[in-house]
This record gives structure tokens, sequence and C-alpha cells, in this order.
């Protein structure tokens, strides 16, 4: 009687696929997985503190007053340019055809786009022909976010005639 044996293989190592390699490579897989998605996650809660907009519920309520507002500064046809040197901050107001606004109080605000650690609120003086200027502000290089709301001298209370956000950047 004989027995059946295979013939060996001559390219086998010796080495074979069972079942405790398979989960042991399950396991490292979604162990780095899970390391992985620990990292991104400590970064994303460090590193943004969750307000993209204070005051958002309000700011929503009044969406339509806002357009209403914007449709009424472009009506207006008012120009505004900012420009500064990190001390000084200058606003170059025209009207639609040219002519330099004079005689209004304007007002404004300054920080920098991802935090309101250095935000200030700095007031413009009337330089004549047209141009405004804020020297109460001392603004380190890099971005800034300039608001500027341009009244009536008459009526400080009013709504704003007119309302300009413009980036600004300082150089060394």
């Amino acid at each position: 009687m004989s027995t059946y044996q295979p013939m060996a293989n001559p390219n086998h190592s010796g080495w074979t696929l069972t079942g405790w390699h398979v989960l042991g490579a399950i396991l490292v897989f979604f162990s780095v997985l899970f390391v992985v998605n620990g990292v991104f996650l400590y970064y994303a809660i460090t590193t943004f503190t969750g307000i993209e907009t204070s005051d958002a519920y309000r700011k929503g309520i009044s969406y339509n007053q806002n357009l209403q507002e914007e449709r009424r500064f472009e009506q207006l046809g008012w120009q505004g340019k900012i420009a500064g040197d990190g001390k000084t901050i200058k606003l170059t107001l025209l009207t639609q055809d040219g002519t330099p606004v004079r005689g209004m109080d304007v007002s404004g605000k300054v920080g920098r786009p991802a935090t309101d650690k250095f935000d200030q609120t700095v007031t413009f003086k009337d330089q004549g022909n047209g141009i405004y200027a804020a020297k109460d502000a001392n603004l380190a290089p890099g971005n800034w976010i300039v608001v500027v709301e341009v009244r009536e001298p008459v009526s400080q209370n009013s709504e704003p005639r007119f309302r300009l956000k413009e980036r600004l950047w300082l150089s060394q």
C-alpha cells in the first residue's frame, strides 16, 4: 500500500500566512489610523477657537438689512482706498465722479485676520482733499484688516453713509 506524498515545492520558503498574521496586520493598520487621527484631532482642537464670527445669530437675522445697506452704498457710488505705513492709516474717499469727500466723521477698527487679540479702534481726522488719517495706530508688519465707517458729522448715531473693509499689508 502506498501513501500519497505531494511533491515538494522548491520555491516554498517554509513561511505560511496564518490567521494570526492577518489579525496582527489589521491591528497594526487600525493602530496607525487611530494615532494619525488623534494627531489631526489634537491640532484641529488646539489651533481653532471655534468662533467664526461673533454674534452670528444676530448677523443672520439682519442679513436682508445688510444687503439693503450694501445696495445703498453702491448707489451712492463713493470709492475708498486704504493705505498705511504702520503708524498712520490713510483713507482716500472720493465720489463717483472723483470729487473728494470732505467733512465726514470717520471711525474704524483694525485687526488681524486670524485673531481678535490685536483689534483696536482708530479715529480718522480729516486732512483735506478727501484724505482722512488715523495717526494713533501702531501696527506691526504683516496682514491687517481695516474696517471703516463714514457718517455725517451732524448725525453721529445715524446709519453709516459708507462702509469699507480692506486688507492692509505692512512690510518691514
